[in-house]
C-alpha cells in the first residue's frame, strides 16, 4: 500500500523502529500514514479494499498550526485498530513531516526505507523545538 501511493509511515510507529530497542517501551496506539493529495483517493480506496471503515475526517485549518502543509486528516478504523491518513497540500508526502514541533519525531518509513533526520540527537536522546 505505501509503494501504490508513494506514501509513508511517521508518528510512534516510525519511532518505534528508528529507537534502540531497550528504549521503545510502549506499543503505537495507532498508525499515521502520510500521503500526498494526489494519491489520497487511491490510499482510501486501498484501505477500504482491506476491510478499514472511514471513521472521521476533518480538514486542518491554517490557525491551528500556521503555515500547515496539512491538507486534512482522516481517521480509517477496523474495529480493532486505527489509521490516520494525513494528506499534504503539496505534491510530497513528507512536507508534513519536517513541520513538527520537534527533531525527535521527525522520522518515517516508506515500503522499502527507513529515515531519521537527526540521528545523532535520536540515539542521544535529545531534541531540538523547531
Amino acid at each position: 500500500i505505501l509503494s501504490a501511493c508513494d506514501a509513508v509511515v511517521s508518528g510512534s510507529a516510525a519511532l518505534c523502529l528508528v529507537l534502540p530497542a531497550n528504549a521503545c517501551n510502549w506499543a503505537p496506539s495507532d498508525l499515521d500514514i502520510y500521503v500526498a493529495r494526489n494519491s489520497s483517493a487511491q490510499l482510501f480506496n486501498l484501505l477500504q479494499k482491506h476491510n478499514y471503515s472511514l471513521v472521521c475526517q476533518r480538514n486542518s485549518n491554517d490557525s491551528d498550526y500556521p503555515p500547515s502543509t496539512i491538507f486534512s486528516i482522516t481517521t480509517f478504523g477496523n474495529g480493532h485498530k486505527l489509521i490516520d491518513v494525513i494528506v499534504s497540500k503539496t505534491t510530497s508526502a513528507l512536507s508534513p513531516i519536517f513541520q513538527f514541533h520537534s527533531t525527535a519525531i521527525m522520522n518515517f518509513f516508506s515500503a522499502d526505507s527507513l529515515f531519521c533526520a537527526y540521528p545523532s540527537l535520536m540515539l542521544c536522546h535529545r531534541t531540538m523545538i523547531n
